[in-house]
């Protein structure tokens, strides 16, 4: 699966849209924060760590994707899509900015 497929599916699936990394990154940071307590083992990559790949990745058009294990079976993906993306043609989605 291409993350990048994301951005054929409908704008409304859209969480965010953001023009500047610093904003996705703390976005994505945030959504994390949200769900750090609920991590069913500990940390084997640190929050710093991973916005460090982000901050690196986003700007050439690489998306960036999170999974994580959480308590009671449950599994969470926070994603970055970039447009334009790197690895798919697809048009970028018409989206609210934040």
């Amino acid at each position: 699966m291409r993350t990048g497929d994301w951005l054929v599916k409908p704008a409304s699936r859209i969480a965010a849209t953001f023009h500047e990394v610093e904003q996705a990154a703390a976005w994505m940071a945030g959504e994390y924060g949200k769900v750090r307590g609920a991590l069913l083992l500990p940390e084997k990559i640190p929050l710093e760590e991973r916005l460090i790949g982000a901050r690196d990745l986003l700007p050439r058009g690489v998306d960036v994707q999170w999974g994580e294990w959480l308590h009671g079976v449950r599994f969470v993906t926070i994603g970055m899509i970039c447009c334009p993306n790197r690895h798919v043609l697809h048009p970028c989605p018409t989206a609210s900015s934040r």
